[in-house]
């Protein structure tokens, strides 16, 4: 029993001595109920303490980041953060590369060469034209699939000289606004020809410097491709009576025609775009029924100057 209660009383010792605050000595100036705050004296800092000097730099690193190498296709865009602009692009996204789109317009000479009996009969006009290609590119962006949507309108002016018999509408009725009498054959030249049509088209270009999407393109570029597509349109044939130079008689007709062309651009990156300026010749086969009972098919070749922008 007196074993035990020593123990435990070493065992309570120890503990109060572990569980009571230290004891700081006090000041011989200290007056009860006081906090004492302890001064520190500025002489007594060390001057490497100072939290600024007057020397201190503000310093950078030695290099900075670089851009991760991303699989071929990847366009760093300033929209896409990191530094160097553009470097915290992901990637292409799938295996393609990017898709892109440009305006254009055309204009150039259009000769008739085969086809009804408009041969011989207009002579070489003029065309002008315009629209906007799609341009799929592969991942290395040194080629692309191409949809080309527009719009075009041609001119060929008329030999006086050729001379057709088209039907011809009678006088119509003043009462009834019945036609009086069967169409009649009369004699006819040709004052002009014009054609206003939609074109579509799918192609192929062929970039010869590299890539040529904005983003890879190396300020320059050489580029060729091809292209088939359809037309689709109005067309009206001015012809003049021979027994009467002073009128003409306006007829018209939708046509529909088919068409391939090559082309050869030249292109430049200017700023946040490209422009390019080239030439195309197309060749088409264009339906027409404007002159029954004459054959008013043509076929036409057209040599034409393009220029545009791709964004």
């Amino acid at each position: 029993m007196a074993t035990r209660r020593f123990l435990l009383g070493v065992f309570l010792a120890v503990l109060a001595v572990q569980v009571s605050p230290a004891q700081m000595p006090t000041p011989p100036d200290a007056q009860p109920g006081r906090e004492i705050i302890p001064q520190i004296s500025p002489t007594t800092m060390p001057e490497s303490a100072s939290p600024h000097s007057a020397t201190d730099t503000l310093t950078a690193p030695a290099t900075l980041p670089t851009a991760t190498a991303f699989p071929p296709g990847t366009v760093c865009s300033p929209w896409a953060g990191g530094m160097p602009a553009g470097s915290a692009c992901d990637g292409p996204v799938g295996a393609n590369g990017p898709l892109t789109y440009e305006l254009y317009g055309i204009t150039g000479p259009s000769l008739p060469v085969a086809g009804g009996d408009f041969v011989g009969a207009i002579r070489t006009g003029w065309g002008v034209g315009g629209g906007a290609r799609s341009l799929w590119f592969n991942p290395t962006g040194d080629r692309a699939w191409v949809l080309d949507l527009g719009l075009s309108y041609y001119y060929n002016p008329g030999r006086s000289q050729r001379i057709y018999d088209v039907y011809t509408p009678s006088p119509a009725d003043t009462q009834t606004g019945n036609p009086t009498a069967p169409d009649a054959l009369h004699p006819y030249s040709i004052r002009g020809l014009y054609r206003t049509s939609f074109n579509f088209a799918l192609g192929r270009d062929w970039y010869l410097s590299g890539p040529a999407f904005l983003g890879a393109a190396q300020g320059q570029n050489w580029r060729v491709g091809a292209e088939v597509g359809g037309r689709w349109g109005t067309a009206h044939v001015d012809l003049i009576p021979v027994e009467d130079n002073t009128s003409y008689l306006r007829k018209h007709d939708v046509y529909h025609g088919v068409f391939i062309d090559v082309h050869g651009d030249y292109e430049r990156e200017i700023g946040t775009c490209i422009v390019f300026a080239g030439l195309r010749a197309q060749w088409g086969y264009n339906w027409m029924d404007l002159m029954p009972p004459q054959d008013g098919d043509l076929q036409d070749v057209n040599f034409l100057m393009t220029f545009g922008i791709r964004y």
